[in-house]
């Protein structure tokens, strides 16, 4: 068994995503409402992403098979998350219009991405410094970097209006909790990008950033995710 700093860095992830992951579950216990029902859908996959990349960082950071297997899953689970959050958006913001569109429209340039890191050949391996280089090709990166932008920025504005509409505190928070989530995430996938490709510090350098944003998420999440009241539910958002 081979340990990685990789490894080490999703671990972390997995906590803060698995936190937030298991909250979205009890909201939805109790409210049993689309929007709480998508949610769950978004996170859950991003918790199990972390969770099968912690586990091939942390004991078989050696085997390049297992680490191809790896990142072809990663891009499986994080379409079917970008595709939650495709269909989430249009539900919200387009009422008139079938949430299907915005969820196909994703799910296809999620497609694109998997196909073209399947088939495009890359040899991940663990660097002299403890972590892990995916050798992702560029393509394929630019397909996944570009779905994060383009379901995590609508998704935000979203949840920055919904919580600039609503007096209710709790509700508040939780919308706030979540909008820092989602900018962490980009910032974990822009400092992925930018401290491998550009500084070139090794991946070493993006898995300290993303182990710290990590830490920082999961306190977010602990402070603004509540568990649900047994009394009293806060709903995210109103069903139509």
């Amino acid at each position: 068994m081979t340990f990685s700093y990789t490894g080490l860095a999703y671990l972390l992830g997995f906590f803060a995503i698995g936190l937030l992951t298991f909250r979205f579950f009890q909201y939805w216990q109790r409210e049993k409402t689309t929007v709480s029902k998508l949610f769950l859908f978004l996170t859950a996959p991003f918790a199990f992403f972390m969770l099968i990349t912690a586990i091939a960082g942390l004991f078989f950071a050696s085997n390049v098979l297992v680490l191809k297997f790896t990142v072809i899953l990663a891009a499986l689970t994080q379409a079917f998350a970008f595709t939650a959050i495709g269909y989430l958006i249009v539900y919200l913001k387009f009422p008139q219009i079938s949430p299907w569109i915005g969820a196909v429209s994703i799910f296809l340039v999620g497609l694109a991405s998997i196909i073209l890191t399947a088939i495009i050949p890359f040899n991940p391996y663990l660097e002299s410094t403890g972590g892990i280089n995916w050798d992702v090709q560029p393509l394929a990166d630019v397909f996944r970097f570009f779905l994060l932008l383009i379901t995590f920025l609508p998704l935000l504005v979203v949840l920055v209006q919904q919580s600039k509409a609503t007096k209710d505190y709790s509700l508040k928070m939780r919308t706030f909790g979540i909008g820092l989530v989602l900018v962490f995430g980009i910032l974990i996938g822009i400092l992925d990008f930018f401290l491998e490709n550009i500084l070139k510090l090794g991946a070493v350098g993006s898995d300290i950033a993303m182990g710290v944003l990590s830490v920082v998420v999961f306190v977010v999440i602990l402070l603004t995710q509540k568990p649900p009241s047994p009394t009293y539910v806060t709903k995210i958002y109103e069903e139509k």
